[in-house]
Formats: C-alpha cells, structure tokens, sequence
C-alpha cells in the first residue's frame, strides 16, 4: 500500500515539473529573483534558499511583525511540517516543547539563537517559557529547516531547526514603544532602540507582560483557578566593526517569568541569563566563524497534593549552567566548491533539589555532560550552478558524569551514584538541488538525527499526579535515532504563482517512553526507556499567490501519518499513531497592506485527526480557527493595531485524559494597543 502511495506521489512531481508554463522565461526569471534571499542554518553557511537542498521556510521581521502572536512558538504554527500541540494561552507544560516537526514526536525540535543552542538537555527550558524569551521586536528572521539536522548541529534536531537571527544595529535609527492590553486583563508594553554610530552599533529591546490568565477546564473543580502569567524580558546587543569584512558582536539576555497552571500552590517560576559573542570575518579565500556562549537557567515548580491541592506540598529547584563554543572556517577552493570544516564544544551541568514543605525530608539529583563535536560540509556546484550537491557529517563525543542522586525519606529511600558513561554518534547527510529550468527546482535530501538521553531522563525520579505517578531514573538510555529522507519539487507556475510539494519519510529507533514497572495501591510505578520504533510519512504542499502588489494569498496542506512499529513494553499499541500529532493541517491566509487603510492579516487554520493517548482512544475529530490581525496608520510615526486569536471562539480540547477533566481552548482572544516609532 505505501509503496503506491510513493509511486503515486513520484507521478504526481514528475506531472508538476512538466507542467506547461503560463509565462515566457524572461517572466520566471523575474519570478525567480524572489528567491535570492540568503540562509545559513542548512549548512551552517551562508546560501541561497533556492540553492538549499532541504525545505526552508524564513519568515522575515515583517511577517513576524504582522503576525497576531508574540510569541515564536505561536509565529511558526501556520509552517508546513510543523504542529504546535498548545493552545497559545496554556502557558507550560513542563518538560514537553510543544513543537512537533515532521510528526516525529515531542522534545525533538532543535532550537538555536544566533546559532546558540536553546534546548539545555536536560529539562528543555524552552517548553517553560513558550519559546518566547526572544523580544519579538528583536527578530530579524526565522528560519525553519525540515528534516534531520544532527549532521550541522549534532543533539536535538530530529525533526528540523528553528533558528532565530536577532537584528544587528544599523546606521538609520530604529527606535519604537508600543503598548497593548486586552482578553484576561492582559496588560503588554515593548520597546526597541537600534542605531550605529560610525563602527559601533548598539540594541536595545525589551518587554513587560501581566495577565489574569484563563480558566481551561471544561469541568471546572473548586480548586480551579485561571492560567496567570508574568513576564519580563531584556535583551541588548553590541557590535563593532573590526574592518570592512570582520565584525564582532556582544549580546546579552535577561528572561523573568512566573506561570499559573491552574490551581494556587501549582506554578512555575523561571530566571534566565544568557551571554554569546560572535566573531565573523568574511575574506575572498576563506570565511571564519566563531561563537561563545553562556545560558544559565534558574527554575522553581511549585506542586500540589491530591486530592484538595489546598496546600503546598513541595518545591522543586533546578538550576542549570551550560556553557560552550563553535568555531568554524569556509574555504571557498575554486568557483565550483566550498568546504566548511569546524568543531563544537558544550557543558552542561544540572542540579535538582527537592524540598517538601511538611518534613525535613531531602531528595534530590545532579549531573553533567560534555559535548565534543568535529563537522564538515561540502558543497559542490556543477552545470553552471544549476546542479548542487551538498554532503556534510558531524561526530558527537558524549560524556555524562558525575550522576547522582538521592532521598532519604518516602516509602524506599535511596542514596546512588552512577558510573561515568561515554557515548558517541556519526550523523551522514547528503543532499541534492537541480534547477530544471528557470521556473523549475528539484531536491533531494537524506541523512541521520539523534537526540541523546537527557541529564533529567537519566538521573531525576520523577513524581507527579500528587504522588500517584513515580517515574524511576535510568542512566542506562541509548540516544534516539531518526533516518530521514526527502523528495520534492518547487515551480513557478506563473510569475506571480509559486507552489511546492515535498514528500517525506523516516524511520525512527529506541524512542524515550515510559514503561510501566508495577502499583502499589495508588501509586503507579515507571521508568524511562527505549521501548519504541517509529515509521513516518507525509506530504507537504505549499502554494503563495502575490495577486496583487499589496495583496498576497497562501496556502499549506500537510499530510502526516506517525505509526508505532514496535513497542517492547504494550505490543498492543503497535500500529497506533503517536498522540498530539494532527494527520492533516490545513492553513489560508491573506495578507493586505495598505499603509494608507489598513494592513490585514488573516488566517484560517484546520487539524484533523489527533489523537491525545498512545492508545488511540482520545481525539479531537476536526475543527477550524481564525486569526486576525488589523494596523492602521493614523498619525506620522504612529499605528493603532488589533490582533485576534480564535476569533470564531471555537473551544477546541487541548489535552484530554481517561477519567479526568479535559482542557480547552479558552476561546476568543483579542488585543489591541498602539505602536509609535520614536
């Protein structure tokens, strides 16, 4: 059967790239000039989008701009290949990132900024903060790439990259103040100065939020209370130039946030401080890169007791440090190569501490890895440029030491240290663009992803559920494995109409779940484990329609199938789809500006087939949503604006569990606030 859907899918590409054109090839070499725009996170160097050999979608700052959300995890949900499993008003959701990338599961999404890596791995710190510690106002762009990218950044990326790139400082002055309130008693306030003076340029941006929050039960409880959120964010960024063609730059960011999860003694606290300078020097024989970088998190969760949660039970305190470096040089040999060679470098160290407010009963956790990383990339051009072949590799040397840990109270008390464990992985990768023609390109890309077992998967006992659910520790993981492939195809139908298919397919191993290891009356028990493999397929299409100078139209259909091909711990779920992950996901949008009217952005959004349990029991059926953002101009250097999200008030389920009530969507959300560039 699958193999008629890929040789029905091969027609399919084969009838898209014969396609008779519409217009004449001066037309499409116009059309094609769209597409000159430059990337860096498919080989870690810089390239032409058209020219990469995995999908890529950029978002650039206007769009982020225009978009009705702030947050980057909310931004992307509308990219193909990617679902957001959250509603954009549930805060966190502890150690799950909500993105999921090509359906190949949770917490396999890298995420870099500048090229720093966001993912601590060891509790994923980014699910806590909704990816969203980055001042939107400070974005310069988004790139999304699709598919495995262990080969150019080693742990994490099975599903793909988002990479933020925040602005640099430029001559003309870039300063504005907006301020916004609406739905939940939502009070927001940001502001951004940029500007370069001669050699040296600085940036300044930041932001002020506090909401009520949402009640999401659909059921609700005395103990109910509303998703309150508190946040705070900073960052400032410095730059000289050291020459014409070498720069240097500083960047520093301050996140404060405290999250309500819906009842008073359950919420999270959260302080990051995170440092990275670059370096770069570009030269006609070679290009020198290097990065160092420093993210320290501090994090505080508050839990709860069953079954009144009417006091605080404990606290848990996780303070993580992790530190490293990347240096890498391009050698640009003749007209027909570039070689990349380079090394990464990270530690990671984490400790746990777990204080219960009612004993003197002490638990806790610690750990550290190192990362020691050597890659290459090479990229060869045939055929006058319109061949591209693109081959790259990473070696990942993975130290875990110094494991420990410990609780000297509870029904088992336990004092351990684990041994010393050295791990490694070779991650291959290949890639292949051809442009057929001047409206035409094909690609191609293969190549491996791991993840390597967490510090917070390893060592921390984890409990939950007012202590009915334990989870054991297990230094014994293996990393995760993905193999991936893709094909596709992107034309220019006219010269206005641009549309994109891809397939894709992987097969991934030894995926990180829980095993259920016995009960004792009310407390079940589990471990950690490689309990899975998965089979991944799906289809991509994408069309963008520039209608007319000021009114541009798109759509986006993925088709995703996430099966569970073995399962040594519940065979019966073998054949299931992975939950949280939607089987189709629909986007059409619209985008209109008119500086004189109005500038609207509107968006229709529709998932189907999520199933919210591994056992295939709990799902959503289908549903739409509509978002809507409205900004006008009223005044020289001022604009009114309106963002709203789900403005069909569709109360969708987020979450559902057997026996317990469901989460929802809270509905309406609606913004509106004034931006005045000073």
């Amino acid at each position: 059967m699958r193999n008629k859907k890929v040789l029905c899918l091969i027609c399919l590409l084969v009838c898209f790239c014969c396609a008779p054109s519409v217009v004449g090839a001066q037309t499409s070499q116009n059309a094609g000039l769209q597409m000159e725009e430059v990337v860096v996170s498919a080989s870690r160097t810089e390239t032409r989008l058209q020219d990469a050999p995995q999908n890529i979608t950029v978002l650039d700052s206007e769009e982020i701009m225009d978009s009705p959300h702030e947050r980057v995890e909310d931004i992307v949900r509308s990219v193909p290949g990617m679902h957001n499993f959250r509603h954009n008003s549930l805060q966190t959701n502890g150690i799950v990132s909500p993105l999921i990338m090509r359906g190949t599961g949770k917490n396999k999404v890298l995420f870099l900024v500048d090229g720093v890596p966001q993912n601590d791995n060891f509790n994923n710190s980014l699910s806590w903060v909704a990816w969203g510690h980055i001042p939107k106002e400070a974005i310069e762009r988004i790139e999304i790439v699709r598919g495995p990218t262990s080969a150019q950044y080693g742990s994490e990326g099975l599903g793909g990259v988002v990479h933020i790139i925040t602005k640099d400082p430029e001559k003309e002055r870039d300063a504005s103040l907006s301020a916004q309130s609406g739905s939940a008693n939502t009070l927001r306030a940001s502001g951004l100065y940029s500007k370069k003076h001669d050699k040296a340029g600085l940036l300044v941006a930041g932001a002020r939020e506090k909401s009520d929050g949402f009640y999401m039960q659909d059921e609700k409880e005395d103990y109910d209370t509303k998703r309150h959120r508190d946040v705070g964010q900073v960052m400032g960024k410095a730059s000289y130039d050291l020459g014409p063609d070498t720069d240097i730059s500083l960047a520093s960011l301050y996140y404060d946030h405290e999250t309500g999860k819906g009842r008073e003694y359950f919420y999270d606290e959260l302080q990051l401080d995170q440092h990275w300078l670059n370096f770069s020097h570009r030269g006609n024989l070679l290009d020198f890169k290097g990065l160092v970088y420093l993210n320290r998190a501090d994090k505080t969760a508050y839990q709860d007791k069953k079954p009144d949660f009417d006091f605080l039970w404990r606290k848990e305190d996780a303070p993580s440090n992790t530190w490293g470096a990347d240096l890498q040089g391009t050698l640009k040999m003749n007209d027909w190569s570039k070689l990349t060679l380079g090394t990464a470098f990270k530690q990671v160290s984490w400790e746990y501490d777990n204080n219960y407010t009612q004993s003197a009963r002490d638990a806790g956790a610690e750990g550290k890895q190192r990362f020691i990383s050597p890659f290459a990339n090479l990229d060869l051009f045939f055929l006058d440029r319109d061949l591209i072949v693109n081959l790259g590799a990473r070696y990942d040397w993975i130290k875990t030491y110094d494991g420990a840990n410990w609780d000297d109270g509870g029904s088992e008390p336990y004092d351990n240290e684990f041994e010393d464990q050295n791990e490694e992985s070779v991650s291959p990768k290949m890639g292949i663009t051809y442009h057929a023609d001047q409206k035409t390109t094909l690609r191609a890309s293969g190549g491996k992803g791991f993840r390597a077992p967490s510090l917070f998967e390893m060592y921390k006992v984890h409990v939950r559920g007012g202590g009915k659910y334990y989870r054991k520790a297990n230094p014994d993981l293996d990393a995760e494995e993905i193999w991936s492939y893709d094909v596709g195809v992107e034309r220019f139908l006219t010269n206005s109409l641009v549309g994109k298919i891809t397939f894709y397919q992987s097969w991934a191993k030894d995926y990180i779940g829980d095993k259920k290891t016995g009960e004792d009356g009310n407390v079940n028990y589990f471990i950690y484990d490689n309990i899975s493999e998965v089979d991944i397929y799906g289809l991509e299409n994408e069309l963008h329609w520039q209608a007319l100078r000021n009114l541009s139209l798109f759509a986006n259909y993925t088709y995703n199938v996430s099966r569970v091909e073995k399962d040594e711990e519940n065979p019966d779920l073998e054949g299931n789809y992975l939950p949280n992950q939607p089987k189709h996901k629909l986007h059409l949008g619209l985008d209109y500006a008119n500086p004189n009217l109005v500038n609207i952005n509107l968006m229709a959004n529709y998932n189907q087939g999520i199933y919210f349990d591994a056992e295939n029991t709990l799902d959503t059926g289908g549903y739409w949503t509509v978002d809507l953002s409205l900004s006008r101009k009223i005044l020289d250097r001022t604009r009114i604006f309106m963002n709203a999200r789900n403005i069909l008030g569709k109360e969708y389920p987020i979450f559902k569990r057997q026996g317990r009530a469901n989460n929802i969507a809270p509905g309406r959300v609606v913004m509106a606030g004034l931006r005045v560039d000073l």
